[in-house]
């Protein structure tokens, strides 16, 4: 996997193989960056990227200007691989990493950030409960945005759970994205 653009463009971050892994494509991460510039200054903003992974979603907004990313992962194996990616980056100094569910974290963080990204397994219905905690705890700042990414299989659940139409269609993915404070 590489970065697609930014300041690290062209660099490669490391993958491993685990069954709840589905590392971005480099064509969806274009297509969600080139959606995202239209609503988004990624100059000096804070990200969180929920269901981690391999973190190259928080790395790509790094590498498009974001200050910090704090990536949230629940499998220690794939959390200490964000790690080893941001030093192998040079960039450790932009990143914090928590080893949590993204339930429990979006349950009881007190941070804010100008863009969240949450990319769950696909059989996982959690992202219902961490989209109500993101709201209704306000997490996310004025104009800032919300990208959830699904599977098209979901999107008669996501659409009554979230009410929000998708936004994109990309390959098999359906992107929904929520700005704050926008009707």
């Amino acid at each position: 996997m590489r970065i697609i653009s930014g300041e690290l463009k062209n660099r490669k971050i490391k993958t491993i193989k685990t069954p709840e892994l589905r590392p971005a494509t480099d064509r969806y991460r274009e297509t969600l960056f080139n959606i995202l510039r239209h609503y988004i200054d990624f100059e000096g903003i804070t990200a969180c990227d929920l269901y981690a992974g391999t973190g190259a979603v928080g790395f790509e907004a790094i590498s498009r200007g974001a200050k910090v990313c704090t990536f949230v992962e629940r499998d220690f194996n794939v959390y200490k691989l964000i790690i080893e990616n941001a030093k192998q980056l040079g960039i450790e100094d932009k990143i914090r990493v928590v080893k949590d569910s993204a339930e429990n974290y979006t349950r009881k963080t007190q941070e804010k950030f100008d863009l969240i990204f949450a990319d769950p397994p696909y059989n996982s219905d959690s992202i219902y409960e961490v989209y109500r905690n993101i709201i209704s705890r306000k997490l996310i700042s004025e104009n800032g945005v919300l990208v959830i990414q699904r599977s098209r299989n979901t999107i008669k659940e996501d659409t009554e759970n979230f009410m929000l139409e998708p936004y994109r269609k990309v390959g098999g993915d359906v992107i929904y994205l929520k700005v704050i404070g926008e009707n």
